[in-house]
């Protein structure tokens, strides 16, 4: 887009436009008032936010079987998620097309320390202590920084609050490619103290020679009432894994130290967050909520191609510091208007041997403001304009505009257009061998425009059409020589078709299809690893109470990897699982992976795990 266009968008976003909000949740039809906190960061029902919103519940995650955060996410229309192989490996979740780092992980609302590479370790977040996890798959950039070009994924956490009595779990789970899981989870409230906690053990030995896997993790909630208008929590996270990588199967015919089944390629990894939060919230208008946030990421890992830094090890520290403030304030009672500040800073200390080592303290303060109006019952106003500093590159404003409406037929209408700036990763700027310090940072322009419509009480049907226009995307493949390069203006486009049916009271089917349309302009390529077409089918089946049987379907065609752009083939992912209570606090179940035993690859070099069978026990009390 030109220039002069982004100023006149830029001006508008400071009036008083409009704004809404659509489902489309692959699990369970959505209410209408259903109210969801991620979108516009206030509680808010989610036809009011104008934005696309999905969400997974705690149900939806057990009866389909769900064991990690980037598992539930392959579920959502709209979302690609691409591993390096088998579970545990780097793992990417492209939303609408856009790059993996520019979706932003929160949890509970407080943001998420990125990676090196930027993004997150999708990978091994298990689903411990999890009560659901809301996506919004607009850009967000105006709310949550620039990390949020594709949008949000927030996972809120269970805590005890409210519990009459404590409520414990156990549970167990075996099968193929010798995998055993442990979980044992507990939470309560007492005199205005509540807790949450859940621990999980994952072991695996996966195919392919040096492909073990180890997964140890915790995750705690801890809050505190002080008085009717003040609480106090503190969220505590850790989780350590460790395995082997086998590497890509492409490098067996250059004889490369990290060919497949290689025995020294390593990676473990450990992550410790603590964020202790305080909310006020009196009988008045305002309200307010303040949280601090410091996570520690140490990775040390053994490289096959630690030869070329005259050593192997490759050792990297991320320390992160976050304090984020926002106050509410309702104006009336059909407006909310919301301030922040986000202050964070981020100490990057990597090792590989000989080589230059990564020192690099990056900083950034960001001040938002954003408003909800709602001009008549049907009619809402969305706008936020946010200003970011940072301390290694040019300071940017960002916004977002959007416009809704909801008809009395219960049809949904909405509209949104915003302003992105992304700035380089740490690993862009400094990766030795493999860094550009002259990038710029990416500017992107996001569109959207969507219906959804309620034919009955039980059918339900859903479309939304999506663009971003980019300038200066960021690109590092083998079409690069995986050197990070602006390659100027990209272009993605595409569309959301979704359909909820429960055609019995112990039946729901749903189906959603995404197409999506990328091109790089200088070189006319697409992005890859990106399905053109992507198909998501679920069939939940509760023929009786004790008995729950789900079936999943993941279809993705036309994808495309490597610098030349070489298709590697579409795939077909079955899941089920079927679950029998067998007491009121004893539930079997057995459930399938990849039952079509579909042979492919998400990552071109990296076999993705063939069929797996596997049956667990689950105790509450």
């Amino acid at each position: 887009m030109k220039k002069t266009n982004r100023l006149i968008l830029g001006a508008a976003s400071l009036a008083p436009l409009t704004g809404f909000a659509q489902s489309t949740n692959n699990l369970p039809v959505v209410d209408l008032e259903r109210v969801v906190v991620t979108a516009t960061r206030t509680e808010t029902p989610v036809g009011r936010t104008a934005a696309s919103v999905s969400i997974i519940t705690r149900e939806d995650m057990e009866d389909r079987g769900l064991n990690t955060v980037a598992e539930a996410l392959e579920t959502i229309p709209g979302l690609a998620i691409v591993r390096n192989g088998t579970p545990g490996q780097a793992t990417s979740v492209f939303t609408r097309g856009t790059e993996s780092n520019h979706t932003l992980l929160t949890v509970d609302g407080r943001r998420a320390p990125s990676q090196l590479a930027g993004g997150y370790d999708w990978a091994n977040l298990p689903l411990d202590n999890i009560e659901r996890i809301e996506v919004v798959k607009s850009s967000s950039s105006a709310l949550h920084g620039g990390d949020a070009i594709g949008g949000v994924v927030n996972i809120i956490t269970r805590t005890g609050r409210g519990l009459s009595k404590p409520e414990y779990e156990i549970s167990f789970e075996g099968g193929s490619f010798n995998t055993f899981q442990e979980r044992v989870a507990a939470r309560g409230a007492k005199n205005g103290f509540d807790y949450s906690v859940t621990l999980s053990q994952f072991n695996a030995d996966y195919p392919r020679d040096n492909n073990n896997y180890r997964r140890s993790s915790a995750r705690s909630s801890f809050g505190y009432e002080i008085s009717d208008t003040l609480y106090t929590d503190i969220k505590l996270s850790y989780y350590q894994t460790d395995g082997g990588s086998p590497g890509n199967t492409a490098f067996a015919a250059f004889n490369l130290p990290a060919g497949p089944d290689n025995q020294r390629d390593h990676l473990k990894r450990e992550v410790f967050n603590v964020s202790p939060g305080l909310e006020w919230k009196p009988d008045g208008p305002l309200s307010s909520k303040l949280y601090y946030t410091f996570e520690n990421q140490w990775q040390p890992s053994f490289d096959g191609f630690g030869a070329f830094f005259a050593g192997a090890v490759n050792r990297l520290n991320i320390a992160t510091h976050m304090i984020d403030w926002q106050a509410d304030y309702e104006v009336s009672d059909d407006w909310t208007v919301s301030t922040g500040t986000l202050w964070q800073d981020q100490a990057v200390d990597r090792n590989l041997g000989s080589a230059t080592p990564i020192e690099a303290n990056l900083q950034t303060f960001g001040v938002y403001a954003h408003s909800q109006w709602s001009l008549t019952e049907s009619f809402s106003v969305i706008n936020a304009l946010r200003f970011d500093k940072y301390s290694d590159y040019s300071d940017e404003f960002t916004w977002r505009n959007g416009v809704a409406y909801n008809f009395d037929s219960g049809t949904e209408v909405f509209a949104n257009v915003a302003r992105s700036v992304a700035p380089p990763t740490p690993q862009d700027l400094y990766f030795p061998f493999a860094a550009n310090p002259a990038l710029l940072p990416e500017d992107s322009v996001s569109y959207e425009l969507g219906v959804r419509h309620p034919f009955s009480q039980d059918i339900e049907a859903s479309l939304s059409f999506f663009r971003h226009d980019y300038d200066e995307f960021i690109v590092s493949n083998a079409g690069t020589g995986f050197i990070p390069m602006n390659v100027g203006n990209t272009d993605i486009n595409g569309l959301e078709a979704g359909l909820s049916v429960r055609p019995m009271d112990f039946i729901r089917v749903n189906a959603n299809y995404t197409y999506l349309d990328t091109k790089i302009e200088r070189t006319g390529l697409r992005l890859i690893r990106r399905p053109r077409h992507q198909i998501n089918t679920s069939i939940n089946l509760k023929p009786t109470e004790p008995f729950t049987l789900a079936l999943g379907v993941t279809y993705a065609i036309g994808r495309e990897d490597g610098g030349a752009n070489t298709p590697i083939g579409d795939y077909a992912l079955l899941n089920a699982r079927a679950a029998y209570q067998v007491q009121q606090n004893t539930t079997l179940w057995v459930r399938g992976e990849n039952l079509l035993d579909d042979k492919f690859e998400y990552t071109a070099g990296f076999p993705a795990l063939r069929l797996g069978l596997y049956g667990g026990l689950k105790f509450t009390f």
